[in-house]
């Protein structure tokens, strides 16, 4: 009888943390693809955003130490099948549809910025960027203490073409193409 308890208990265990994970999540995403075909995948380290010798003021530098890191995942087949980019871009729009995202910036038919937090608080800043040449790209900014002003300000720094933290949209277009 104490074995069936136990197993029972294992048994609930085993359900209860298997139902809590949450299997659409854009990290899911990331890591069931980073190595597939057509897909690359990229983490930039906080460290390289914050070069030696670069001069950036207190906001720009409370800005930079919110950013925990940020990764990055191209989509670019090789054999370039439209039904497979089409099932793939709407796997990455239905995960983003999901309540916990909220919309910070429409890019219209290009793309969309959306976070995950509120207002004081961002934990995840995304960027979701396509192109009509069956391309698309993902870019995950994990904060920490994050604010919707210190990404505004991190975004003003990526508009300075002598910065190293680019995630100016035209330029994650150009990272597709080179990937």
């Amino acid at each position: 009888m104490k074995t069936f308890k136990s197993i029972l208990i294992l048994l609930l265990v085993v359900m209860g943390t298997t139902s809590c994970s949450d299997k659409n999540s854009l990290r899911n995403y990331f890591l069931d693809h980073a190595e597939k075909a057509g897909f690359s995948s990229s983490t930039i380290p906080v460290s390289l955003l914050k070069q030696e010798g670069m001069q950036f003021t207190k906001k720009q530098e409370e800005a930079l130490e919110a950013v925990d890191r940020v990764n990055l995942l191209f989509y670019r087949p090789e054999n370039m099948k439209q039904e497979e980019f089409t099932t793939e871009k709407n796997n990455v729009k239905a995960i983003l549809n999901q309540e916990k995202y909220e919309e910070l910036i429409n890019l219209g038919r290009n793309g969309v910025i959306k976070y995950i937090g509120n207002d004081d608080t961002i934990d995840e800043i995304i960027a979701f960027v396509s192109e009509k040449e069956m391309r698309f790209a993902v870019m995950r900014i994990i904060g920490n203490d994050m604010t919707l002003e210190k990404f505004m300000e991190l975004y003003k720094m990526s508009e300075q073409r002598s910065t190293p933290f680019n995630f100016d949209l035209g330029n994650l277009s150009n990272l597709m193409s080179s990937n």
